[in-house]
């Protein structure tokens, strides 16, 4: 497939537009969060002995969360503004959506999704990051230490008859990963936007059944299971890789950056973006599932320096919310067969956490531990 090089050039200048801008917004707020977050809970002990801020990973949340929703916004809003095809089976007319104002309507490709679908991925990418990072923090809070790996966490709970938290988050991990990849793919955003879908109770109530539920005629088995599978595992490897600072930032970024970007920019599976059809002119496309990763990404990578300088730790607060968002962003993009190539992957690399230390895996391969202490000033 040829790919238009408008398209992806917007496509490139939105995911740098939300990547950058979140990283400066989680910098600044670091900055101005950082003594009040010397609260004795949110304190940890990270690989030197140093008691530093465990938690920072709410910024990551709070910013991912609010990229996530502008990103809503823009896409959901594009229905007024844009125009999309929704059919996938090949080039279509384009449709011009009631309210749009356009002027001069321009051509548009053949969009596997509208722009409320768009709306849902974010939807569902702002859910797993506030119920990842819920569980997360309640590990890091009232965790318990001397438990590690998800075998170790379900043999004390069985023999204590108690959930460790560890077990809580994994098994609270799944039921999240199960919601979202339902709201991701068969979910029903647009419903919540309509102007009767909140008119009252009962039709609240049926706009939110329309989320969660969605199409019935279109709901399978196998991709919702091979998605929650991807969203979890992914979760758990940037928890499995957060032994050292910055390694699972940098894990993130490069996951984002060689795996989704490429795939947003010269992809085909979903639209690179929208034509703007008020002033004939092609502007910025925010329908990429890339985007959706982007501002939780980003947070990380803005905090990335702090985190090198041993200020801080993002803790499973930060890292599983980070890793949920970039598994529903590689399962929005990917064809089934990759999807359980990368399935396959991520169960291979969480099963051999449980025999094998990442760390010396990475310290034994001079490539990787030059990477993984680049830009650390205890650690060269």
């Amino acid at each position: 497939m040829i790919v238009d090089a408008g398209i992806a050039l917007r496509t490139a200048a939105a995911l740098a537009l939300i990547l950058v801008g979140s990283a400066v917004v989680a910098a600044l707020l670091w900055r101005l969060a950082r003594s009040r977050m010397r609260r004795q809970r949110w304190m940890g002990v990270n690989y030197r002995g140093r008691r530093i801020i465990a938690t920072s990973g709410l910024l990551v949340v709070a910013v991912g969360i609010a990229s996530a929703s502008v990103v809503a916004s823009l896409a959901r809003r594009a229905t007024g503004w844009f125009a999309y095809v929704s059919d996938s089976t090949g080039p279509a007319p384009a449709e011009v959506l009631e309210g749009s104002g356009a002027l001069d309507l321009v051509s548009a490709d053949a969009f596997r999704t509208p722009p409320a679908a768009s709306a849902t991925g974010a939807v569902a990418t702002a859910l797993a990051l506030v119920a990842f990072g819920l569980l997360g923090y309640r590990d890091d809070t009232r965790g318990d230490g001397d438990a590690s790996g998800f075998v170790a966490h379900l043999a004390r709970s069985f023999r204590t008859r108690r959930l460790t938290t560890g077990a809580q988050k994994a098994l609270g991990g799944g039921v999240v990963a199960l919601l979202s990849v339902q709201i991701l793919l068969f979910g029903n955003v647009a419903v919540l936007w309509s102007s009767s879908g909140w008119s009252d109770g009962y039709a609240m109530m049926r706009a939110f059944e329309h989320l969660v539920i969605g199409s019935h005629e279109t709901w399978t088995m196998i991709p919702w299971l091979r998605g929650a599978a991807v969203v979890a595992l992914s979760a758990n490897l940037l928890n499995l890789l957060d032994r050292a600072p910055g390694r699972a930032t940098k894990s993130a970024l490069a996951w984002w950056l060689c795996g989704l970007v490429p795939a947003a920019v010269f992809g085909s599976a979903w639209p690179q973006g929208f034509q703007f059809a008020e002033v004939g002119a092609a502007w910025f496309a925010w329908q990429s599932p890339a985007l959706w990763a982007a501002g939780a990404v980003g947070a990380a990578a803005g905090l990335l320096r702090s985190e090198l300088a041993e200020a801080h730790i993002l803790g499973d607060t930060g890292v599983n919310p980070l890793g949920a968002a970039l598994g529903l962003a590689t399962v929005a993009m990917s064809p089934a067969s990759v999807e359980w190539v990368v399935l396959g992957v991520l169960a291979a690399l969480n099963l051999a956490s449980e025999r094998w230390s990442f760390s010396r895996v990475i310290d034994a391969v001079p490539p990787l531990r030059w990477l993984d202490r680049l830009g650390s000033p205890y650690r060269n």
